[in-house]
């Protein structure tokens, strides 16, 4: 089967909050964001990607009003943010450094922006008091920062950017300070608080599984550009460039000429000399079918057997086959990650579910996947 998006998978049901057209963002004339349109629906959790460097923090700077577009145009709610300042917009931003007031209690950090706002007494005490209920920090509301461990001061800073009942809620980086049990923790506690609030969140993140956990949609960035976006089982599942399938979990790439093909398959004869039977993917209208292409073929994808499945009377039409030798394992926890050397010096990373799968193997091993799990991108440049 040929992967195809429909427009129900590419298109944007329902209102927007924010809206990017053509958005590009330069300083002293270096470019760090380049032609940007981005839709992001009312309502949802949407993740900017990317590796250092990438644009995506400028990008939600723009968004907050910290930078202004060097070209293009920016909505939110369908009104221009051109020329509104960071306080008028209807966004909050939380950073990953918390940037709370040291000298403030909790209560005093959370109700601060109500305080600039000249709202009544009786109003900032109901607003704060919701706001630390929100986050469960009722019984701390008397505490300085340094009292708090870092978790907790997450908690002020997200409550503090909440009380104001923004349209918005900017994420930068927001668990990058927490370590990695705290930061599981938090990740349930913002899809919790996203659920129950019904706003949208906007978050910005390196970390690939974050992204992926937490995500309604997602926006994967590269050299000032978005790459691709789409919900996280299309982004890993159905990536659109090489580029997105190296930068989204472990993977397989393998490069190779296209020798033939057909409109549910390509024959892809690789740079060490396998063949290998592929899914073809379209990249916008244009269906690839001849010239240079990279397979994208997930570790998890591979089928492990310790003995040559011909003999056994397995059934190989259609499908990809070939024997290795077992070159070395990492014990991961939860699976076993193989680094497998096939007869022509290519190596494969391939996952099995426990150590009791690979262990004792001696002789070759045979690897087995289907071209449905495998995918034929442009190479690049």
């Amino acid at each position: 089967m040929v992967p195809s998006f429909s427009p129900s998978d590419t298109e944007l049901n329902g209102p927007l909050d924010i809206e990017l057209r053509k958005v590009s963002k330069s300083f002293n004339g270096e470019v760090a964001v380049v032609g940007v349109d981005l839709g992001i629906r009312r309502g949802e959790f949407f993740s900017i990607l990317g590796p250092s460097g990438c644009g995506k923090t400028t990008l939600l700077r723009l968004i907050a009003g910290f930078e202004t577009p060097t070209s293009g145009e920016l909505l939110i709610r369908k009104v221009s943010m051109l020329g509104v300042p960071p306080y008028r917009r209807p966004v909050n931003t939380v950073f990953q450094s918390y940037a709370l007031f040291s000298h403030l209690t909790v209560e005093d950090n959370i109700a601060f922006g109500l305080k600039i706002k000249k709202l009544g007494r009786s109003e900032i005490q109901d607003r704060t008091m919701d706001a630390l209920r929100l986050v469960k920090l009722e019984a701390l509301a008397k505490r300085f920062p340094e009292q708090l461990s870092g978790g907790q001061q997450q908690r002020v800073a997200l409550a503090r950017a909440l009380v104001n009942r923004p349209m918005v809620l900017l994420l930068d980086e927001p668990l990058g300070a927490l370590d990695l049990k705290l930061r599981k923790e938090m990740q349930l506690e913002l899809k919790r608080l996203h659920q129950q609030l019904d706003i949208t969140f906007v978050m910005v993140t390196h970390d690939q599984e974050e992204a992926l956990t937490m995500s309604d949609r997602m926006a994967v960035m590269n050299g000032g550009k978005v790459e691709q976006i789409g919900t996280p089982s299309q982004i890993y599942d159905r990536p659109q460039s090489q580029f997105v399938a190296e930068f989204i979990g472990d993977t397989n790439i393998i490069v190779g000429k296209i020798e033939g093909s057909h409109p549910s398959m390509l024959w892809v004869k690789c740079d060490e000399g396998e063949l290998f039977q592929v899914q073809p993917i379209s990249t916008g209208s244009k269906l690839l079918t001849s010239g240079r292409v990279a397979i994208n073929l997930r570790p998890e994808k591979v089928e492990l057997l310790r003995s040559d499945p011909r003999s056994n009377g397995m059934n190989l039409e259609g499908k990809n086959c070939f024997e290795g030798a077992l070159v070395s394992t990492l014990y991961l926890g939860t699976h076993v990650n193989c680094v497998i050397r096939l007869r022509s010096g290519r190596t494969l990373l391939v996952r099995q579910p426990s150590p009791e799968a690979v262990s004792k193997i001696a002789g070759p091993v045979y690897v087995v996947w289907s071209p449905q799990d495998c995918l034929a991108l442009p190479v690049p440049g």
